[in-house]
């Protein structure tokens, strides 16, 4: 929280094949490997830009929503970067097994997305270009002999967890944290000078 110092980003909205519209992204399988039902997504592009800002602001950022992603220096007053994201990859499938277990028949879950970013200055010249990944699979692997109850049950639990964490990602990469200044580290604190 509050890394950052208080830098105006613009934040173009997502881009990429499955930024807007109605996409197929996997399935649930039955344990014999057929197909029991198709999943989908549907216009992306809010969903995902709301929690890119989202996560800008929560690490100190002011970040701004613009209507599109200006390259050539047209940024507004007060904002001296612009990020652009596209989403380049997002699937989640949920395979049931032969096995009964005392919840119900075994399954996994496993959900991935990728982001791909690019941080411009106000002259528009690129600054950096990344990707995240954020996956998750339930249930959690097997540790020894002890198996783990899923945390989620259902792939849109799992895909938002995931884009959690592809979004999140972003504020840790370090060649983010080279670009944006960080804000300076709290003065330790002084104990109260001891009684006369």
């Amino acid at each position: 929280m509050n890394v950052f110092r208080p830098v105006g980003v613009g934040v173009a909205p997502l881009t990429g094949e499955m930024a807007s519209g109605r996409f197929e992204i996997g399935a649930v399988y039955r344990a014999d490997g057929t197909p029991q039902r198709q999943l989908f997504v549907r216009d992306l592009r809010d969903t995902v830009t709301n929690a890119i800002e989202q996560c800008l602001a929560d690490a100190g950022l002011k970040p701004v929503a613009l209507d599109s992603a200006r390259v050539d220096g047209g940024l507004p007053d007060g904002i001296d970067l612009l990020l652009r994201t596209e989403l380049t990859a997002l699937t989640s499938n949920k395979r049931f097994g032969d096995r009964d277990t005392v919840h119900g028949k075994y399954f996994t879950i496993e959900s991935l997305v990728r982001l791909k970013f690019a941080l411009h200055n106000r002259d528009g010249a690129t600054l950096l270009t990344f990707e995240t990944l954020g996956a998750q699979r339930e249930p959690p692997e097997p540790v020894g002999k002890e198996e783990f109850l899923p945390l989620e049950t259902e792939p849109a639990e799992s895909l938002s967890i995931a884009l959690s964490k592809a979004v999140g990602a972003l504020i840790l990469d370090p060649k983010l944290r080279e670009v944006l200044p960080l804000r300076d580290p709290a003065p330790p604190a002084q104990s109260p000078p001891p009684p006369p």
